[in-house]
């Protein structure tokens, strides 16, 4: 196994989404009775919410006038609950947050801003991520780690299917479907299968197309043209049984025993590459990352390091201070990363990753070597989602599902996105 090297690690330490499996719970860190209560709500299933738990311990350990109660919950879930949160004026004082809902919650005027904020050391962490944490100028955001996705293969399948992974540093989407219907035909088993509206990889398909999804000024970069061509990709695979069939994906939560990879109906899928971990770990070792077709056939390549997640803090907090605390220590503790290690990515802190890196075991190695070599590359500058991304999402969703059970084409998919996006961006404006 290929260590990183110390440069490697620090330069990594400025690049992911944390796998979302089904559970809900509420516990609290112990501390002294008079101490102040925060309230952290975040997505996770159970062994994920115990790393936590471990992380808020330490923390109540070096901070004993300040107690966590972490409520967590699948990430079907979790928007729904924060906005009627919000809505009844008791949002949590520390929260998960995605970058396609940084720029309305920050509209809204319910998140905090983090850069006055004596109690937190941005002068540690990695700029470049710390800028996708920013809305008009504002700090609202600190990420928890870096990342970007990928595709992982289950070698065991292509391995029966008579088959060798094809060069991904080359391959196009055209050898993409090629490849996935030739296991089908072989084994059965379809080829690919992921979450179509997700929207890290329709980035990365405009993108690879010399386009941006959002331009700097809040509306569409992309064309009809290539979304329509997004969705007729996916509807040429089904036809062939190269992409799973209609009906049978779902992005609601379930666990990856329980998903169609878990279960030998697909053979591949698109992941945050941080998650790799998780899903290596229940499928044996049987899985490979990779990275996504495409990058070597258009104007440019699409790959882009993100943040994983983000953590933020309400505005309507009524203990600022030592929520502002609580991230600092997420951020630039070493001893925070002890149990969750590179599950929210690598860390934005430079010392803090070169720390983490010792003792990484294979797989969380094997991510962290993924992003360093795309971190490593020249790579186009990322847009931030504005705000009406997270509509946008919706949108996508909506319309994936009219193409995939032949209620649209994909010709008209692509019309539609253009005309209800554009409206989205336009009304969050």
């Amino acid at each position: 196994m290929t260590q990183l090297s110390r440069r490697g690690f620090l330069a990594a330490a400025g690049t992911v989404s944390v796998g979302a499996l089904t559970a809900c719970g509420s516990n609290s860190s112990g501390s002294s009775s008079d101490a102040v209560e925060l309230t952290v709500m975040a997505w996770a299933d159970a062994g994920q919410a115990e790393r936590y738990e471990q992380e808020f311990a330490t923390f109540t350990e070096k901070n004993p006038d300040i107690a966590v109660s972490l409520e967590w919950m699948d990430v079907g879930s979790y928007q729904d609950k924060l906005n009627t949160l919000f809505a009844a004026g008791d949002p949590p004082d520390v929260m998960f947050m995605v970058g396609r809902w940084l720029g309305e919650y920050a509209t809204r005027g319910v998140l905090a801003d983090l850069s006055g904020s004596d109690q937190l050391d941005f002068s540690t962490m990695n700029s470049g991520l710390l800028l996708q944490g920013q809305y008009q100028g504002a700090q609202y955001a600190v990420p928890t780690g870096s990342t970007a996705i990928a595709m992982i293969y289950n070698t065991r399948i292509v391995a029966d299917a008579g088959l060798e992974l094809p060069d991904d540093r080359t391959w196009t989407w055209a050898d993409y479907a090629e490849f996935n219907a030739e296991i089908y035909d072989a084994t059965g088993v379809h080829g690919a299968g992921f979450y179509v509206p997700w929207l890290p990889t329709i980035t990365q398909y405009t993108r690879q197309h010399g386009q941006d999804l959002f331009t700097t000024d809040g509306t569409l970069g992309v064309s009809a043209e290539t979304i329509t061509e997004y969705f007729q990709l996916i509807t040429d695979m089904r036809s062939t049984g190269a992409f799973a069939p209609p009906g049978s994906l779902e992005d609601n939560g379930t666990s990856v025993e329980q998903s169609p990879l878990g279960r030998d109906f697909i053979a591949s899928q698109i992941i945050p590459s941080n998650t790799f971990g998780d899903y290596n770990s229940v499928m044996g070792g049987d899985l490979v990352l990779r990275r996504l077709p495409g990058e070597t056939e258009g104007p440019r390549p699409g790959y882009t390091v993100t943040p994983t997640l983000l953590w933020c803090q309400a505005e309507a907090s009524e203990h600022p201070e030592q929520a502002a605390r609580l991230i600092d220590f997420l951020t630039n503790d070493p001893d925070s990363f002890a149990a969750r290690s590179t599950l929210l990515g690598v860390p934005i802190n430079a010392e803090v990753a070169e720390q983490v890196s010792t003792g990484l075991d294979e797989d969380a190695q094997e991510f962290v070597d993924f992003t360093v070599a795309l971190q490593e590359e020249e790579l186009a500058p990322y847009e931030m989602e504005p705000a009406g991304a997270g509509e946008v999402q919706n949108i996508l969703v909506s319309l994936s599902t009219e193409v995939e059970f032949e209620r649209m084409s994909p010709q008209q998919a692509g019309e539609e996105f253009m005309s209800q996006a554009g409206a989205a961006l336009e009304d969050a404006g």
